[in-house]
């Protein structure tokens, strides 16, 4: 083996180990909870809450939410985050958290030693294929890949999901 092989290697090895010691020190969130509203399914806006407690140690750290780009099954990139609308967070006592539009999926919020964190967005939909979502006056079907935001670096994180239908709907 040639020796700029070797510390290549090397190299390469201690930045995968201190990449893995880095992420193993961000502490799980102490909740992360998603409620999902229809208020208004002639607008075909699903209406999306996330409430986020944060350990101590992160209320000063950006939080980034993340919609995905594929959907289990499906062999091809989408643009889920395209019918995103309205993204808002708020901190417990109600003031406003910066939010910075970090590429085309993700947005990230500014606890500012907030933590308690609730994010809102509205989602499109009316594309019943399978792959998006839709909501229209007779019925809600959505998948979750193209409604729910993920929390970058807690997705193993436990999560609570409280549904809040049209009245009259059936779940």
């Amino acid at each position: 083996m040639y020796p700029d092989s070797r510390r290549s290697i090397i190299v390469f090895a201690l930045i995968a180990l201190f990449s893995g010691l880095a992420m193993a020190q961000t502490p799980p969130l102490k909740s992360i909870s998603y409620q999902l509203s229809m208020s208004r399914p002639n607008s075909h806006l699903f209406e999306v809450q996330i409430i986020v407690e944060l350990p101590e140690q992160l209320k000063d750290k950006p939080v980034q939410f993340q919609m995905a780009k594929w959907s289990p099954g499906r062999y091809a990139v989408f643009d889920f985050a395209k019918n995103v609308q309205e993204f808002r967070a708020v901190a417990a006592n109600g003031a406003t958290r910066p939010v910075a539009r970090v590429d085309d999926q993700t947005w990230s919020v500014a606890p500012q030693d907030s933590t308690t964190l609730t994010v809102s967005y509205k989602v499109f939909g009316n594309d019943l294929s399978g792959t998006f979502s839709q909501l229209d006056t007779r019925h809600a079907n959505y998948n979750g890949h193209s409604v729910f935001m993920y929390i970058v670096g807690h997705k193993a994180d436990p999560v609570k999901l409280e549904i809040d239908p049209p009245t009259g709907w059936r779940i």
